[in-house]
């Protein structure tokens, strides 16, 4: 009887598809098996598409739709379904097909980790629909919450700290011109209804996301925090520190609860700083700009396209005061330091590898004219990315990098020192300053070493591998031609070598070449360090720098700071310590005056090896060598050797 029921189309078109996807697969037999277990009937779903037949009004008959106008009819349809709570949606900015792939990689990166990477199978999104802007989902769900927690936070904190301010200071914060008074009335302004709002939004939507679902909330978010960022990221927490000051030195004050919120407030904003005007930057320049900007070069080049984009104006942020001049005749002073010649080995130099070698004991500075292989030291301490590693010790790009980062740690110090930032006579480079190298500074092993050198590297290298003659195709010779010249370009001015093809290829940096910044910090520091020198027992006011005689301060500790904490004893935290700015600044300066003279001087070892040794070779196959064992005793050999140090001053003094 159950198979007697004529096949009539009972279900609309689709049903039977979405039950197989609840239940699985079931084929016509089984179904049948079913029934006779189970009872009930088999039905059938309807074949025809309503939208392909037309009833003609006023009568019984049905008209045929043409097939092209049925396929018209299933196009408006999924575009409907796939364009679901997206009607009226803003449009991304036409942009050049390079930077395009430019801000697309940027994006699948793991630093930023915005869209998805399939490797090699990435080619597959442009077969989708925007498939080339889908978002990882991830990212929307649980990254961007994340977001909007700590601003919250942040902004909760700094609310609090206006509300336990003692009545007169809080009339200072609602009627002050300083920075930190506007800073204070501006984030206690800020609400987050419409970044939650925008975020709900997008939550609504269907997934997969795409970027143009982000622009409501990133556009909501940058009006928040572009209001401040222009003044400077690195200058925030001083603001807030000063905050905490003038409210602790009031009678009464509740001091360990104002350093808590204080210690809070700087801890929200550097996960700001670094995890969400940086994190998000590639969704915002993909937004409002038609050229690829590293960051944070981004945000000084596109200042207008950005402001445009959030709707502020110059004068909605919150932007530092120009110093003053000072007298004529202080300026005279400072231009009596004697100016280092660019390069010279001297007394700084081997003072500078003599702090080396008490930094990081038996790392090889002491040996430096016979390339020591600096990767098993410094690999496990600063985590280089992949080029860093094939990198021959006789490559002098090895040491560069090394002391690069080593300095790179020291600015984050420097950071918080107070330049006043006055152009000495003796500086060359127009309109360079200490302000921007130190936001500069990392954009040299980031931008120009790792994605100028290590990206062609990695490719040369994993070639010669599977293919022992590479090096002697056209391609190969283009690329070690190419690297050759990124090394003159950028770290080695003296660097000489045989072009192994015509072609130059272009300088793609957006900064002055380090040899050149390098130069010039050489040279600023030591007038700053020379006044600093010239008034250590009366610590009297420097011309260039507001604060050399505050214990200085790391905000984030790094493999820098718990060294130089031993060797100052940073643990004095009065008037008289030694872990003082201008201290900072002096052990600063000499380990600028070796870079300098590694790179900048011409009878350097680094010009002493031959230019063709780029990569490491195996001993075993001569095939590229792409790591060797890393060390893990560097703590314990600086301890042995602080111990060490004890133990001969001791002895000295006996």
């Amino acid at each position: 009887m159950g198979n007697s029921r004529p096949k009539t189309a009972d279900w609309a078109p689709g049903t039977l598809d979405r039950t197989r996807k609840a239940i699985g697969n079931i084929d016509e037999a089984e179904a049948e098996k079913m029934t006779k277990v189970l009872g009930g009937e088999i039905m059938y779903e309807r074949t025809s598409n309503p939208s392909s037949s037309k009833k003609i009004k006023g009568t019984g008959r049905l008209m045929r739709q043409s097939a092209s106008s049925v396929q018209k009819d299933v196009m408006n349809t999924q575009t409907q379904n796939s364009g679901k709570g997206r009607k009226h949606q803003e449009e991304l900015i036409v942009i050049p097909a390079k930077v395009n792939s430019l801000i697309d990689k940027l994006m699948m990166s793991d630093e930023y980790g915005i869209k998805p990477d399939y490797g090699l199978f990435n080619f597959i999104k442009y077969f989708q629909t925007n498939g080339h802007e889908q978002i990882i989902s991830e990212f929307c769900t649980f990254t961007m919450k994340m977001h909007i927690e700590n601003l919250q936070s942040f902004i909760t904190v700094v609310k609090t700290l206006i509300q336990i301010a003692p009545a007169s200071y809080k009339a200072k914060i609602a009627n002050g011109t300083e920075p930190k008074f506007k800073f204070l009335r501006m984030v206690a302004s800020w609400t987050l209804q419409g970044i939650k709002l925008t975020y709900m939004d997008l939550l609504n939507l269907t997934q997969p996301y795409y970027v143009t679902d982000l622009i409501p909330y990133t556009r909501s978010v940058y009006r928040l925090l572009i209001q401040v960022y222009y003044y400077g990221e690195s200058k925030i927490p001083k603001l807030i520190k000063e905050i905490y000051a003038d409210e602790a030195a009031y009678p009464d004050a509740p001091k360990d609860k104002l350093s808590g919120l204080a210690k809070e407030a700087i801890t929200q904003w550097l996960y700001i700083q670094n995890e969400i005007i940086k994190k998000m930057y590639p969704l915002l320049m993909r937004m409002c700009s038609n050229t690829f900007e590293e960051y944070p070069d981004f945000f000084k080049a596109k200042v207008a396209d950005i402001l445009k984009f959030v709707g502020l104006h110059k004068y909605d942020l919150l932007l530092q005061e120009k110093p003053k001049e000072p007298p004529a005749e202080e300026k005279a002073k400072e231009r009596k330091a004697a100016v280092p010649t660019k390069g010279v080995k001297d007394a700084l130099v081997t003072t500078g590898i003599s702090l080396l070698n008490q930094l990081f004991p038996q790392a090889g500075f002491d040996n430096l004219e016979n390339h020591p292989d600096l990767y098993p030291y410094f690999q496990p301490l600063y985590k280089f990315a992949d080029g860093f590693n094939v990198l021959s010790p006789e490559n002098p790009l090895q040491v560069t990098v090394v002391l690069l980062r080593i300095i790179e740690d020291f600015f984050q110090g420097c950071r918080n020192i107070d330049f006043i930032n006055i152009k000495d006579a003796s500086e060359k480079d127009e309109g360079d300053s200490i302000l921007k190298v130190l936001d500069d500074w990392s954009a040299y092993r980031e931008s120009v070493f790792e994605r100028l050198y290590c990206s062609p590297l990695n490719d040369l290298v994993n070639q010669i591998y599977s293919q022992k003659d590479f090096e002697e195709s056209q391609f190969g010779k283009k690329l070690i031609t190419s690297l050759l010249w990124q090394t003159n370009y950028h770290f080695l001015p003296n660097f000489k070598f045989e072009q192994l093809i015509l072609d130059r290829p272009a300088d793609e940096s957006k900064y002055p070449p380090l040899f050149k910044r390098t130069d010039f910090v050489r040279k600023y520091l030591t007038s700053v360090v020379s006044q600093c020198d010239s008034l250590v027992k009366t610590h009297g006011d420097v011309t260039c720098v507001r604060n050399p005689w505050e214990h200085y301060k790391f905000d984030i500790p790094n493999e820098i700071s718990k060294r130089i904490d031993i060797l100052l004893g940073a643990q004095n935290k009065s008037a008289n310590t030694n872990a003082n700015n201008a201290n900072l600044l002096k052990y600063t300066l000499c380990i600028i005056s070796v870079l300098d003279w590694w790179i900048n001087n011409p009878e350097s070892p680094a010009y002493m090896t031959s230019p063709r040794h780029i990569y490491r070779i195996s001993a075993e196959d001569g095939k590229p060598q792409f790591s060797v064992q890393e060390r893990n005793d560097q703590n314990k050999l600086f301890a042995d050797e602080i111990r060490a140090a004890y133990q001969r001053k001791s002895a000295e003094q006996k």
